[in-house]
């Protein structure tokens, strides 16, 4: 199977359901620092929340993305959400890691995240900026997200909103690995609360590699997240596959 039918393969899973705005988690991503020159990826992400008010609203994100440098890698992301009756493709975004590559060798390995998001619908673009932030020892990692965003054009609150991503996980060799993974809302830049009066979710992920394509590898990433504080739902199942080729790969 060549690349081209690789991405074709995984555009059309992207169409069917998997993706609520306002919950943390879903398909966003834990994003990591590092950027490879010349890596490809195609990922598909999505999320389901279970139980409570918001019980079977979903999130869909498909990315594709390459590292055109050793530093910088942008992507292309669609994105799909149901909630309630209603499906729609809410937005197309450009998003841009950057890798600082002189922290590399520093006990904490630092980078960027910037994302434009065009909103398909009625209603303000939006910008997200995260400071990416990875501790690995041997086969076990720490990875971190502070995130920041807010609207942007015409109708756009004039506030930033503030919330977290960050996993830890542990790999047994190449092809497994077990960690736990954690995403919530932190306040506003009008209004910061206590951590209990936003959404968190929490719980344990699997990630395992289910085979190659040529010269790059197919990662599945599967978990359950438990809901806390002013979370709209119990929890969220979310699942994330991958296709990686290029570079080292």
């Amino acid at each position: 199977m060549n690349h081209r039918t690789a991405l074709l393969a995984l555009l059309g899973v992207a169409l069917c359901p998997l993706a609520a705005q306002a919950e943390p988690g879903l398909a966003a991503e834990v994003y990591g620092p590092s950027v490879h020159h010349g890596e490809s990826e195609i990922a598909l992400r999505g999320g389901v929340l279970d139980g409570g008010d918001a019980d079977g609203d979903w999130q869909t994100k498909l990315e594709i993305g390459h590292a055109f440098t050793d530093w910088w890698r942008p992507s292309i992301v669609g994105e799909w959400e149901h909630e309630g009756d209603e499906t729609d493709f809410t937005a197309i975004a450009l998003e841009n890691v950057f890798d600082f590559k002189a922290t590399a060798d520093w006990p904490v390995h630092f980078g960027a995240y910037v994302e434009y998001e065009f909103n398909t619908q009625d209603g303000p673009d939006g910008l997200e900026i995260k400071l990416l932030m990875e501790r690995e020892r041997g086969p076990f990692a720490l990875t971190a997200n502070l995130i920041a965003e807010r609207e942007i054009g015409s109708g756009a609150a004039d506030e930033w909103e503030f919330g977290y991503a960050a996993e830890a996980a542990y790999a047994f060799n190449q092809d497994f690995a077990l960690g736990v993974q954690g995403f919530g809302d932190v306040g506003t830049s009008d209004e910061f609360g206590e951590l209990g009066d936003h959404a968190h979710y929490w719980g344990p992920f699997a990630q395992f590699e289910l085979g190659h394509i040529n010269d790059g590898e197919i990662e599945l990433e599967v978990g359950y997240l438990v809901g806390s504080g002013e979370s709209e739902a119990d929890g969220q199942f979310r699942v994330k596959l991958e296709y990686e080729f290029g570079a080292e790969h």
